[in-house]
């Protein structure tokens, strides 16, 4: 049967994507799960998965050109396999490619090449290539920090805030009372359309409780401590994951693992959290661990682990990007004490974690000095009430305060 693969959504707030690159040509046979090409959206470049075998029978899109998300890319079908006319119905857009996106620029430079073909091809990221691309640097002068001596978007960067090629536009412009206009990235005008978007449209409320991690912090350093022969650590922020994943696999609380859909709630079978991630000059992303609800504390410590990984060096799944179900945020490494976080659609809660501190606290009338931090939940008025918050949040509570219930799946 013919498989179409289509501009995937990546995110709440995506309408089009770029086609990058081609992984495999008309002609390749693709297995399952094999990743056939690379689109950019407005925070990353990610492969495209083929959701079945077969043989990419058409490639619809060439390299460069913007389509809109749902545009047919390609055809996976059997090699002998005749394609059903309907098939090659496409929607009526008019796809824009790289060149016609820049013809109205007459003062732009060409770049230099930024990649060599062949055996001796540059190891680096589709987001480092097109970074290099857009400044006129040449990847072969760039030392990769990645995996392998991959190159990164970050080693890019690093360059060119040190060295810019002649005719480089500048980011910023002086306007003639002397302030500087700093044009934003692609990554920030996205962020800012999204949390404008959520604010205007999701009612928020708040609710905040102080937790006492003592026990926590007491277990976290033994499990460490028997891990010591392998590569891996579980942070504070695993620890909560892990309670929050418990808490929303509770019945009572699916409407926190859920989407606003008008007249209904769409109930998420899975539990992926997203975990804010913080990429410096370029800007926040929200991946998540996916299926968090089969996952043991140290499996789900391994995987989030993996998971920042991918992130900082461009290497994230399709899945991980548009599969998020909850968010939690941690600033607690800032010396933050509390903040409130603004809800990643279509989510319809979000955990904003403050610093894990040393503070007086009274225990049995006498007081005492206890590790704790306050949580902050922010949660969509139109999913749930301040009660039902309240005993999400008095839960994942509970669950951190006894916390060999973290050891046991439930």
């Amino acid at each position: 049967m013919a498989i179409t693969v289509i501009m995937p959504q990546m995110g709440y707030d995506m309408h089009e994507g770029r086609l990058v690159k081609w992984l495999k040509q008309e002609g390749d046979n693709i297995a399952r799960g094999e990743d056939i090409a690379e689109i950019e959206t407005d925070k990353a470049v990610i492969p495209v998965p083929a959701t079945e075998g077969g043989v990419l029978r058409q490639v619809r899109v060439e390299e460069g050109t913007t389509v809109p998300v749902g545009h047919i890319i390609a055809i996976i079908a059997g090699a002998e396999e005749e394609i059903p006319a309907d098939l090659a119905a496409q929607p009526q857009q008019t796809p824009t490619t790289d060149k016609e996106a820049t013809a109205d620029k007459p003062d732009t430079p060409s770049p230099s090449p930024t990649q060599k073909s062949g055996p001796n091809a540059v190891r680096s990221s589709p987001l480092a290539r097109r970074l290099a691309q857009e400044r006129g640097i040449d990847l072969s002068t760039v030392t990769g920090t990645g995996p392998r001596g991959r190159i990164t978007e970050k080693d890019v960067l690093a360059l060119s805030d040190v060295t810019t090629s002649p005719g480089t536009p500048s980011v910023q412009e002086a306007t003639a009372t002397g302030t500087n206009v700093v044009h934003l990235s692609r990554m920030r005008q996205a962020i800012a359309r999204l949390t404008t978007r959520s604010k205007q449209e999701i009612p928020h409320f708040y609710v905040t409780a102080e937790i006492d991690m003592s026990a926590a912090m007491t277990l976290r350093s033994q499990i460490n401590s028997s891990l010591q022969s392998q590569d891996i650590r579980v942070s504070v922020n695993d620890i909560i994951v892990k309670a929050c994943a418990l808490t929303l696999s509770q019945p009572r609380f699916s409407a926190f693992n859920a989407s606003f859909g008008g007249d209904k709630l769409q109930v998420h079978s899975q539990i992926n959290i997203g975990i804010a991630i913080d990429l410096e000059d370029r800007g926040l992303i929200i991946p998540a661990v996916l299926g968090c609800e089969n996952l043991s504390l140290v499996d789900l410590a391994r995987n989030s682990r993996a998971l920042m990984e991918r992130a900082k060096s461009d290497d994230l799944q399709a899945e991980e990007y548009s599969a998020t179900t909850f968010t939690v945020s941690n600033l607690g490494m800032f010396d933050v004490h509390s903040f409130v976080a603004i809800i990643y659609p279509p989510n319809s809660a979000v955990l904003a974690l403050g610093q894990v501190k040393e503070r007086p606290a009274v225990r049995n009338g006498q007081v005492v000095v206890s590790q704790t931090m306050f949580a902050t939940l922010s949660t969509d008025h139109r999913v749930a009430d301040g009660a039902a918050a309240a005993r999400f949040l008095a839960e994942i509570k509970r669950l951190l305060e006894a916390p060999a219930n973290l050891l046991i799946q439930q």
